[in-house]
């Protein structure tokens, strides 16, 4: 009995991260080295957000996007950012999966304003109005890519793995 206790203590360990969020109402979990964080809309919406005008190649026009840095939802976690990002830490990626299951991996520096000048955003608003059924209630969106390929819409989660263990399709 002892001994199936034992290997039952890893399973209880992650049920208590997951069950210290409030899953039920989430609409997005962000995680790293076995740490979630799960947010709700309202969360998101009530914390400090910037905006971005940008070209949508799909539908052929611009728009104003209103959203969150991705790194500061990164950071939470205690992604190694700014100073700690170098030698192995460079080989971290960012796994965005989506509602239908589509996925998207970024480099985990693209993230980082030591690396980048520009800031890619989890969107909630476009326009000043939230997004519509088949883009939200979230989105990623990243300036200055020329197609909209990674802007991932309908996003459930974000991963932050090694490279080498990101999922391949």
């Amino acid at each position: 009995m002892r001994r199936s206790l034992f290997f039952l203590l890893p399973a209880f360990a992650v049920l208590a991260c997951v069950t210290s969020v409030h899953a039920d109402d989430a609409v997005l979990h962000v995680s790293y080295l076995g740490k979630t964080l799960a947010f709700t809309s309202a969360e998101i919406a009530a914390m400090p957000h910037e905006d971005s005008s940008a070209f949508d190649p799909h539908e052929k026009k611009s728009h104003t996007y209103s959203g969150v840095p991705v790194r500061g939802l990164l950071a939470q976690l205690g992604a190694p950012l700014g100073e700690k990002l170098r030698g192995a830490a460079l080989s971290l990626v960012v796994v965005a999966q989506t509602k239908d299951n589509y996925q998207v991996v970024y480099s985990l520096a693209e993230f980082d304003e030591s690396f980048s000048n520009r800031t890619i955003l989890l969107v909630d608003r476009e326009d000043g109005q939230p997004l519509g059924n088949g883009m939200g209630p979230l989105r990623i969106m990243v300036p200055g890519d020329k197609r909209a390929a990674r802007w991932v819409r309908m996003l459930t989660s974000l991963e932050v793995v090694a490279a080498g263990d990101a999922p391949r399709h």
